[in-house]
Parts: C-alpha cells; structure tokens; sequence
C-alpha cells in the first residue's frame, strides 16, 4: 500500500502542475501579450510532448521499472515549472511547458504499472480508478492554494512554490517505491504484439473518447468559458473542485461496474458517452447564460468521463502480460491526450476565426466549445469498429465465449424467474407442512378450541 500511496503523492503534483496553467489562463493572456490561439498552445505543446512520449516512456518502463522513471520525471516536472515562474516571453515559457509535459507523463502510467505487482487483479480496476480519482487532489491544490498565491503573491512565487513541491515530493517518494521482488520485466522488442492487439487498441478509443473532455475543460477552456457566462474568474476557478468531488463517487462506481462484469466493459463506455454528449448539447443549446448549478451538472459529468476513460487500461490490461503493460498502457494513454491536444487547439481557432480581436462572446464560445462533437464522434467510431476483433481475440486468449448483452440478460431473467418460482414453491410447501402438524382440537389462528356447553 505505502508503495502505491508514494507514487499516488507524485502523481497528485503532477496533476496540480498540469492543471495549474487553466487556473492562471487569464493572467498568461496579459502577462505575455497572447491571443486566444496562442493560449492554447501553452495546452497543446505540453499535452503534444505528454502523448509523445507515451510509448518510448511505456518501452522504458518494461525495461527498467518505475520507481527511475517516477523520479526522474518529477525532476523534470519541478524544473518545467521553475522555468515557467521566470519566463518572461511567450517562446520561453513554451519551452517551459515542454519540461512539464515530459515529466508530467511519466507519473501516471508508471502509477499503473505498481498496481498489478502489489493487488491481487480482483482489486485492479478498483485501484486503477482509485489512482485517477485520488490524483483529482491536484486539482483541489490547483483549484484552492495554488490559486490564492497567484491572487496574492503574484506568478513567479506561485509556479516557483509548485516547482519546487513537486521536485521535493519525488525525491521523497523514491525512498518507498520499488518493484516486486519476482517481477520480471521485459528483455525482448514488445512493439510489435502490444502495438497491433485489438484489445489494446480498443483501450485507446475507449481513452481518446472520454479521457479528453475534462482535460480540455480543467486545463484551459474551463474557467474561460464560465467567466464568459457572467460568472466571477475566483468563483469559476472554485468550481472546478466540483469535478473532483464528485469523482469520489464515479471513480468507486465505475470501478464496482467493470469488476463485476468484466465481459461488458465496453457498455459503459458507450453509455457514459451518450451521457456525455447529451449533457454538453443540453449546455451548448441554451439561448441564455449558463447557469452555476448548470456547469455543477455538466462538471459532474465530466467526472463519470474521466473513470469512464480509465476502463481503457483494464481493456490494455487484460489483453498483454504485466512485463508488457507499460507499453500498453502507454498507447491507451496516448489516446486520451492526443484527443485532448487536438480539441485544445481547434477550440482555440474557432475562437480567433469568431473574434480576432480577442473580444469573444458566449456565442463564439458555444460554437467553439460544439467543436469537441467531432473528436467524440472519431473516437466513438474507433472504439465501436476494433470491438469485434477486440471481442475475437479475447475469446481465443481466455478459451470462452462471450454471450450477446440480449441474450445474457434473457438468461438472467429466465434464472430469477426460475429461483423466484423456486423459493415460492419452498414456502407453500413448509406452510402446508405446517397446517399437517397443526394438533388435534386446537385451530392454527386461535389455538385450542372451546368445548361447547
């Protein structure tokens, strides 16, 4: 457990720094003199860099383990944020942001890959959505203090304070995390069956459709977006928290619904989606000003999204051996983040196409917003067209069969209609074997009977 919990500690830095820059959004604008496009990509480049690196970090990973890659990219992440402090052009500070994005993505696959070495795989899932949901406490840091110091002590002491956390907390970390004693990890190329399994692919779709949502809104079109509705920046900041609360109950509920039907994992991917699609057009459709309590809904949403997303690595995870993970989850991951980039971007030129002068209205902001609808639509077709070949494959690999959603739940149906028949049957048959031991001269309701007079 400690182990897990010092990772989960690098982890949370790490999503503080990642969400951090929506939080300072607004003042990036003035402080660098940069339009709408520009903005978005200080996300781009470091979501670019985060999904870059995420296969030759998943090869690393199965060759040396994760407690180096941990440490070295909390290093990495400390500095990124340092250098951003300090920068004082726009071109240095997206150097600074590269820094952050390669050591951001070496924390939560390298999370990942402890779990199946320490938990036995009932507790998998579990501990997987566990990791996504505790690591939402970044987003509180960035949220709540990390906010209060750039109100109070300005940039520079804000993004210095997160550097230095961070490097602090990996180094402490390194002294608790390690790898199981008989583990093994992987000595031979594994590119070229990890890379082509259907199973893993459908991980990707499942991660590039859910996964980047709450992404593109935590990291920088979020609080944006509220202020445009008429709500105040500190109060749009503070709402974020919302996404991470509520994740306290998506997190455990997803997780309950894939362990205890592993077969039906895609369901509630498509199921979430829908939801998610629905919500967002409920949002985008109004003629009027989004509400607080509106943007409570759709942040409650977006944190059913992001476990949603995670059902991506039980789908990698039962289809490579562990020595094989990393790699593996490392193109799932991919797929969330490359979704995530994609979206930050166009939302940013629907902007500036809208309003180049920089001065956007709810309007430019609801047609922008409308263009997340084409990365959703890319992924669901993804993720519904590898699913046959998903489904083939792991039938082969396991040796079973997996019933169609209808006829299993006919079958179901048939079985508690049959137990229910069954246990009616038991009790009329104890109730008459009562009335037979019903003793002469007394009635089953009022006892022994009187003799007439």
């Amino acid at each position: 457990m400690r182990i897990w919990l010092a990772g989960m500690a690098v982890y949370i830095m790490a999503i503080a720094a990642r969400t951090s820059f929506g939080v300072a959004s607004l003042d990036a604008l003035e402080r660098f003199d940069i339009s709408a496009a520009e903005l978005s990509m200080f996300t781009v480049i470091q979501l670019g860099v985060y999904a870059v690196c995420q296969i030759p970090l998943g090869l690393l990973l199965d060759r040396f383990g994760s407690r180096p890659i941990i440490v070295a990219g909390a290093i990495i992440l400390g500095a990124g944020q340092i250098w951003l402090a300090l920068a004082g052009t726009y071109p240095s500070a997206l150097a600074a942001r590269i820094l952050i994005g390669m050591g951001d993505a070496t924390a939560f696959t390298s999370v990942l890959r402890l779990i199946p070495q320490w938990f036995p795989p009932r507790k998998v899932p579990l501990y997987t959505q566990l990791t996504g949901l505790l690591g939402q406490a970044g987003q509180v840091i960035s949220s709540i203090p990390f906010a209060m110091a750039l109100a109070h002590v300005g940039w520079e002491r804000a993004f210095l304070g997160m550097g230095v956390t961070g490097a602090v907390v990996g180094l402490v970390a390194a002294f608790f995390i390690r790898e199981r004693t008989s583990f093994v990890t992987a000595t031979t190329k594994p590119s070229g069956k990890t890379l082509t399994h259907p199973g893993v692919w459908q991980g990707f779709w499942a991660h590039f459709t859910l996964g980047f949502p709450v992404h593109v809104f935590l990291l920088l079109w979020g609080v944006p977006f509220m202020v445009v509705n008429g709500i105040p920046q500190t109060t749009a900041s503070a709402l974020l928290i919302v996404c991470s609360a509520a994740g306290i109950v998506t997190g455990p509920l997803v997780a309950s619904v894939t362990a205890r039907h592993p077969l039906r994992r895609p369901m509630p991917v498509i199921a979430i989606t829908a939801l998610l699609v629905g919500t967002w057009a409920y949002i985008l459709l109004l003629e009027r000003p989004v509400e607080v309590w509106e943007f409570t809904v759709l942040l409650i949403v977006l944190a059913l999204a992001g476990p949603g997303s995670s059902i991506g690595f039980d789908f990698a995870r039962t289809a490579v051996p562990v020595s094989r993970l990393g790699t593996a989850n490392g193109l799932v991951n991919q797929g969330g983040f490359t979704a995530a980039l994609i979206s930050a971007f166009l939302i940013g030129v629907v902007l500036d196409t809208r309003a180049p002068d920089g001065d956007y209205t709810r309007t430019d902001f609801r047609l922008a917003m409308a263009s997340q609808a084409i990365i959703v639509a890319v992924g669901i077709i993804g993720f519904l067209a590898v699913g046959p070949a998903a489904r083939r494959r792991f039938e082969k690999d396991k040796g079973l069969r997996i019933e169609p959603a209808r006829v299993a739940i006919e079958r179901i149906m048939r079985e508690r209609r049959a137990e229910a028949r069954l246990r009616a049957s038991d009790r009329n048959r104890s109730g008459q074997a009562g009335e037979g031991d019903t003793p002469p001269g007394a009635s089953p309701a009022t006892g022994p009977s009187t003799p007439p007079r």
